[in-house]
């Protein structure tokens, strides 16, 4: 598998080859890179409107079966060549964000999948960092199933009083965030993405979602458990949401890791760029499939069509 990259804006940074990452099965377990590296032609300089909480065996210390935990942090040099700070485009939240945030880096609570390390670099339309910034992401598992709410969708569903693949992190000086996850299933009608969220101060400042290469996604789900709920049926091109991924920067760069014994990981490295005066409008709320969610959040019911 090889790294999937938009060659109009992006090279594969430098410090990639260099990075150490861990890989997670039941253990801790170092992971690396399998891409050569590049040299940058530029670098890059280096919400509190809601309930935070801790679940326990999974905080931001602490890496859950089939996640990916670094041993080395990410820095600055990693997100160096992936583009200009070009400010991420509002995207719907869904039917599925929660009032309750997660402080944790480590998202998986066990499930299966495979390794994701998902970075991100959270920077102003002039490439400063913005450090404190928070970062909330979620998304649903390798079988299309969001934690949390009662979709109704097709095949299992975990429903109310779960809370997996949702987290949130605070920006380091260099605007940096890291979430230990799996890589995302998908369901009808969408595209494979992530939600995101960034609070700043007492605002959500950005809306938006993240994408994943096609040709990348296919040779990930040609593997256990994605392979069992096939490829998805709509691309970003098609998908009523995305818009072009490319051209609005929200396509995450993904490269190919290996974990100890042998496993294979992904790491996904995105520079994240905020208004940080902007007020977020959260996006048109999609229709979905109905269902109600917990702690008195979300929709009781959806319309007709696909999840956002």
């Amino acid at each position: 598998m090889t790294s999937s990259i938009d060659r109009r804006r992006f090279l594969v940074a430098g410090a990639l080859g260099a990075t150490a990452l861990a890989g997670c099965s039941s253990t801790d377990e170092d992971i690396s890179t399998s891409t050569t590296s590049t040299t940058p032609d530029n670098e890059l300089g280096g919400g509190a409107s809601t309930t935070t909480a801790t679940t326990d065996g999974a905080d931001s210390t602490e890496s859950a079966a089939g996640a990916t935990d670094a041993s080395t942090e990410l820095t600055a040099a990693d997100f160096a060549a992936l583009g200009s700070c070009l400010l991420l485009p509002e995207k719907t939240a869904g039917p599925y964000p929660l009032d309750q945030q997660f402080d944790r880096r480590d998202i998986t609570e066990g499930l299966p999948g495979r390794p994701l390390r998902l970075g991100l670099r959270v920077l102003d339309e002039a490439c400063a960092a913005v450090a404190g910034a928070k970062v909330e992401i979620w998304h649903c598992d390798a079988t299309g199933d969001y934690s949390a709410f009662t979709d109704n969708g097709g095949g299992k569903d975990e429903g109310e009083g779960t809370t997996f693949l949702r987290g949130t992190q605070t920006a380091n000086d260099e605007g940096i965030v890291e979430f230990a996850t799996v890589y995302p299933g998908w369901y009808s009608g969408r595209a494979v993405h992530i939600h995101l969220r960034v609070h700043l101060e007492d605002k959500i400042v950005l809306t938006s979602q993240l994408f994943f290469d096609a040709d990348y996604t296919e040779q990930v789900y040609a593997d256990e458990p994605y392979s069992d709920n096939g490829l998805p049926d709509t691309s970003n091109e098609r998908d009523s949401i995305a818009g072009d991924v490319e051209r609005e920067g929200t396509l995450v760069h993904t490269t190919d890791a290996t974990a100890t014994g042998g496993v294979a990981a992904t790491l996904g490295l995105l520079n994240l760029a905020i208004d940080p005066s902007a007020r977020s409008t959260g996006g048109p709320m999609g229709g979905g499939p109905g269902g109600g969610g917990p702690m008195g959040a979300g929709p009781s019911g959806g319309g007709p069509g696909g999840r956002p």
